[in-house]
């Protein structure tokens, strides 16, 4: 007597699991391209906040070093407030020094000559402002700012103090 069984010889998936498979497959990759999609933002946004930081301390430098062996404030003057401001240092041939602002841009001008920019394109500067206290025994430069890009703003608000 001969036992035949029968098998049932089943190739590949039915419709139903293909479908459910590249369904699951589906969600898998594109959550998989959405994280990294948001990674790649966050990556640009934190560059952006880094190069406004950069420029941020770039700027504070050179007003701390404009503001550096002063012998004079020709402007704003003693007790006021301004947008520009004007120096004379001891001793520079390429007196006077001369910040200001020009459409969103924050400018530096030594003895007369034409105007450099500090900020570069993509940073907007807005509120300038410099205000020159004097007493008997020190003179001091409050700077003020607001430094903007296309991610996000940072403020300035420094004082320089000059004996």
């Amino acid at each position: 007597r001969t036992i035949t069984m029968k098998f049932n010889s089943r190739r590949g998936f039915t419709l139903i699991e293909t479908i459910l498979y590249t369904g699951i497959l589906s969600v898998i990759i594109g959550s998989f391209l959405l994280i990294l999609y948001n990674i790649a933002g966050h990556s640009e946004s934190s560059l952006r906040n880094i190069d406004l930081i950069d420029q941020k301390q770039f700027i504070i430098q050179k007003i701390d070093w404009f503001l550096q062996s002063v012998a004079a404030v020709n402007n704003p003057t003693a007790g006021s407030s301004g947008a520009v401001l004007s120096v004379n240092k001891v001793s520079y041939a390429s007196n006077p020094i001369v910040v200001d602002l020009s459409s969103g841009v924050l400018r530096v001008s030594e003895g007369g000559g034409g105007a450099i920019n500090l900020t570069p394109t993509g940073i907007t500067v807005s509120g300038l402002s410099f205000t020159h206290t004097a007493s008997p025994n020190e003179t001091r430069v409050r700077t003020v700012m607001t430094l903007t890009n296309a991610a996000t703003s940072t403020t300035i608000d420094f004082v320089k103090i000059i004996r």
